[in-house]
């Protein structure tokens, strides 16, 4: 299914069900953009996998990133109230 099929068949879901809403156009345009990047993906759901995998990646990263950061700010609180300990 392209791109274009999917907003048609949207389009036909919320005419067919009046109360139930399908994607708002926000949603919408973050696909396309989506769909930009990674223009070899074959459907867009393959678009979307490779797209939270690479957002999954970069957040675990990003992670370890604070991780350490926040053990560096540990070790030198350690070593502060070891000296105040010692001046004492």
């Amino acid at each position: 299914m392209n791109f274009r099929q999917l907003i048609d068949l949207v389009e036909k879901e919320e005419d067919d069900q009046e109360g139930l809403k399908g994607f708002d156009s926000r949603t919408m345009r973050t696909l396309a953009k989506v769909r930009a990047q990674y223009p070899n993906a074959p459907d867009d759901l393959s678009a979307l996998l490779r797209h939270v995998t690479n957002v999954d990646r970069d957040s675990d990263t990003a992670d370890e990133d604070h991780v350490s950061r926040i053990q560096e700010l540990e070790d030198r609180v350690n070593a502060l109230e070891k000296m105040l300990r010692d001046k004492n």
